[in-house]
């Protein structure tokens, strides 16, 4: 018998085997392996992953004869792990913007470019607006006289935007279709008349106009027809 020194292929650990056996067993991880791999292991263990694997438990005559130096299993090839320095928090530092002062001359001029400003929107929009709410009251004058039959007072007409083409009839009974399309005529040429539109242009004195009709009962809706004949058909509504 000569005894040789070996590492156990499974944890690595340095053992001593007898050359002559086959087998060799290691009695740190009770593992069994070739004589031969053990002592190859010991001088190129780059060969070797050694994967410290469970094994079971041996019995064996292997377990009588072979003799363990003291050594602590050590896989060759794993390095030791080196402890991560603790890093300091990144703490951002904050840059202090100087306070911004307005000069009192650039406040004046400030304040003088917007009284300017809304002076100029002021003398655009007020005639723009007086003469709306002039036309309107002029259309909606003319448009009450032509539905006396109606009985209906200057409250129960609601004309809307620049151009006066939306407008709302409030009235006691739900007229006919037939009846919806002579009032929506009716307005459309007062409309016309009091804009100076051109009388002979149907998109001009009736397509941009929308015309809603309601009573307790319902009601009907003319949006803006195409062409004379779409006044009583596609551009008719009837409401619930």
């Amino acid at each position: 018998m000569a005894i040789k020194d070996a590492r156990c292929v499974n944890c690595g650990s340095l053992i001593q085997v007898d050359n002559k056996e086959d087998k060799s067993h290691c009695m740190f991880c009770n593992c069994v392996f070739e004589t031969g791999e053990g002592m190859r292991a010991l001088e190129h263990p780059e060969d070797f992953e050694f994967p410290n694997e469970e094994q079971p438990e041996y019995d064996g005559p292997l377990g009588q004869h072979n003799r363990a130096r003291a050594i602590s299993p050590a896989p060759a090839q794993v390095p030791a792990p080196q402890q991560r320095k603790k890093e300091k928090p990144f703490e951002p530092k904050v840059k202090e913007l100087p306070a911004l002062k307005i000069p009192s001359r650039m406040k004046m001029v400030m304040i003088v470019v917007t009284v300017v400003l809304l002076g100029v929107l002021a003398a655009i929009l007020l005639p723009t607006i007086a003469a709306r709410n002039s036309r309107h009251e002029t259309i909606s004058t003319r448009f009450l006289q032509e539905l006396a039959d109606k009985n209906i007072d200057e409250e129960k007409v609601n004309i809307q935007n620049l151009k006066s083409d939306y407008v709302v009839v409030i009235l006691d009974e739900k007229p006919t279709e037939e009846e919806a399309v002579s009032i929506f005529n009716k307005y459309c040429a007062i409309r016309a008349d009091v804009m100076n539109l051109d009388q002979n242009s149907f998109e001009d004195t009736h397509s941009a106009v929308t015309m809603r009709i309601a009573t307790t009962n319902g009601g009907i809706e003319i949006v803006e027809p195409a062409s004379e004949s779409a006044i009583g058909k596609d551009a008719l509504r009837v409401l619930p």
